[in-house]
């Protein structure tokens, strides 16, 4: 009788657990280093050579090692740096409202893999994953199965989940129609001046907030802009992101030199290098200065 208990036990242990899926993308593989030596680890295949003729910048991260950053994390933890991740699209987690989202938000939800064939227990999830330096995408062609990307942003453990947090943009594909969106080569930035901080310092100020908090102290950032969401002259406000190189900030409705209005589209474009002052707000992660006004910038219109 002892014995068909245990029969019993085993087979209900089965049904509760034998097929329960992991609700985690990277599933039971990211747990070979805690198996017992008895159990045999399977290692990955090597990750896909990278395609010629995409911009990597030097200490580039494949998605294995960025997986390996998070795994260090604690659940909800967010790295303190930012990082240059290349990898191959294997896959999308788009809900039932992503067909109206899209165009209004421009990001995706990505799965990224160190093999192009998506072969290996490993993948990093790029969460609400935005264009060039955060601009929107501005269609589904920018971004397809198969492409080789780079991205940048903070990676994290969602709960055993390993992903972007944040502003999380694409730096670069080989993707043909996406460089035909995004033809624009960042032309650098230059160093900040004293009194001020680069769009990476910004980003670190954000990070010790709450999300929706925002700072106290007012900040010169300096930048370029790197995409433009609005210029509206009825309110006299701008909205556009600018970056470092690697950090990027989404500078929410400033205005012009002094709170002056701006007043034309032209005041504000690609490729401007401006120095800001406002207030910082962690937007559910992103950096945002606002509450303040650009201060000097490099547009003739300006």
């Amino acid at each position: 009788m002892k014995k068909s208990v245990i029969v019993l036990t085993a087979a209900v242990a089965m049904v509760f657990f034998g097929c329960k899926e992991s609700p985690y993308i990277n599933g039971p593989g990211e747990m070979v280093d805690q198996l017992p030596d008895s159990i045999p680890s399977i290692a990955d295949p090597d990750p896909t050579p990278d395609p010629e003729g995409v911009d990597i910048p030097e200490g580039t991260i494949n998605v294995n090692e960025a997986v390996k950053i998070a795994k260090k994390l604690a659940a909800g933890e967010v790295s303190a740096d930012r990082y240059f991740i290349k990898g191959w699209v294997v896959g999308f987690n788009r809900g039932n409202t992503f067909d109206t989202d899209f165009p209004k938000y421009g990001n995706d939800f990505v799965y990224l893999s160190a093999r192009q064939d998506g072969k290996g227990t490993k993948q990093f999830y790029a969460y609400r994953i935005l264009g060039k330096f955060g601009a929107k995408f501005p269609d589904l062609e920018c971004i397809q199965v198969g492409d080789f990307i780079v991205i940048s942003c903070y990676p994290m453990n969602y709960n055993g989940t390993y992903e972007s947090n944040g502003l999380c943009h694409t730096y670069a594909s080989n993707n043909a129609h996406f460089n035909e969106m995004f033809p624009w080569i960042f032309p650098g930035c230059p160093v900040p001046g004293e009194g001020e901080i680069s769009v990476t310092e910004a980003e670190k100020v954000s990070a010790k907030l709450a999300s929706k908090e925002t700072s106290t102290e007012t900040y010169k950032i300096r930048g370029v802009v790197t995409s433009v969401d609005t210029v509206d002259p009825s309110y006299g406000n701008a909205t556009f992101n600018i970056s470092d190189g690697s950090g990027v900030a989404t500078c929410y409705r400033l205005k012009a030199k002094g709170g002056a209005k701006f007043t034309n589209a032209n005041q504000v474009a690609i490729g401007d290098t401006v120095l800001v002052e406002a207030k910082i707000q962690n937007y559910n992660g992103t950096c945002e200065p606002t509450q303040g006004n650009v201060v000097e910038s490099t547009n003739p219109n300006f």
